[in-house]
């Protein structure tokens, strides 16, 4: 399978399966990768590299040379192309090795995993996975063109990847922990690859979304004004996870000092929501536990997230 050997569950427990969810992952802030850059990011247990190719669209590949196993992001960019900085081997866009300085003759192996990707919501996103099985997240209610937004790296946190996904449906979390009057759906919709739910009332609106195993984001409505998140993280090995935040305004109707003021406001917000969830993330055991009639919803959860495809991703 060109690199990655996809795996069977053994048993249901959502941390202790192999492999990684085949999801979609943030692997950087997108601003910062130049037309000359070449990263290295850990990610999936294992290493990548991200650049851009000669039409500006981001590549993310595995970072181990074929050769020896040198670390291509300590490398060059050579003409469009990855330098190996050990023997000087290249590797195109497409992972292919595309010279060897010695003349020999390429091997027909001698090629690096490329990884789907792709730019969205002010990140570079990564599929673990030969080809995507969904579209890559979106924020419900609204296309990324009509909002101003802002994204931000959070940092390494030392939790599950799934631990903070699980927040958007632990409706008792927002009461106990943040002291809002968090409201229950009616239902939530569990399909194969997303779950979503809509709450409203005379004074607000919320409207859930949950994209693969690792990005939550949600439309709410409060006293009239609109205001638009997503979290998402990416596991950098089984215990850590490096985590982003987007925040979104509506742009009609709002000049740009408004949106500006809008979006500090909404900011302010979201770090003291997360203020108050990460000191609980850094010390705590995640596990599916015992669980009482008020956890339905994160009951559907872990079901979901263990019945999700997962995938050793290559070099790991």
């Amino acid at each position: 399978m060109d690199g990655i050997i996809a795996v069977s569950r053994h048993g249901n427990d959502l941390l202790d399966a192999p492999g990684y969810p085949q999801s979609w992952f943030p692997v950087c802030l997108a601003r910062d990768i130049g037309a000359d850059t070449l990263a290295g990011v850990d990610i999936l247990g294992t290493r990548v590299i991200v650049y851009r190719d000669g039409d500006g669209r981001a590549v993310v590949q595995s970072a181990w040379c074929p050769h020896l196993g040198a670390d291509l992001s300590q490398g060059q960019r050579i003409e469009g192309q990855v330098r190996c900085p050990f023997h000087h081997w290249r590797f195109d866009t497409a992972g292919a090795c595309a010279h060897i300085p010695t003349g020999d003759k390429v091997p027909p192996g001698a090629r690096i995993f490329t990884f789907p990707s792709v730019e969205a919501w002010g990140l570079i996103w990564a599929f673990n996975g030969i080809a995507p099985l969904f579209d890559p997240p979106r924020i419900p209610g609204a296309a990324p063109s009509s909002l101003a937004t802002e994204t931000t790296l959070r940092g390494v946190r030392n939790a599950t990847f799934a631990l903070a996904t699980s927040n958007g449906v632990d409706f008792q979390h927002v009461r106990t922990v943040h002291g809002l009057p968090g409201v229950t759906p009616d239902a939530i919709s569990v399909r194969t690859y997303d779950i979503e739910y809509e709450t409203e009332s005379a004074s607000h609106r919320h409207h859930g979304l949950i994209t693969g195993t690792n990005t939550f984001a949600q439309h709410l409505r409060l006293g009239g004004r609109d205001m638009f998140m997503l979290f998402t993280g990416a596991p950098i090995d089984k215990d850590r996870i490096r985590s982003f935040f987007v925040i979104g305004v509506p742009k009609a109707g709002h000049t740009e000092a408004d949106q500006h003021a809008a979006l500090q406001t909404l900011r302010g917000m979201v770090e003291r929501l997360i203020s108050e969830d990460e000191p609980i993330f850094e010390t705590m055991r995640f596990r599916r536990g015992i669980l009482v009639a008020s956890d339905r919803y994160l009951a559907r959860f872990f079901k979901y997230v263990a019945e999700f495809p997962r995938a050793e991703p290559p070099d790991a």
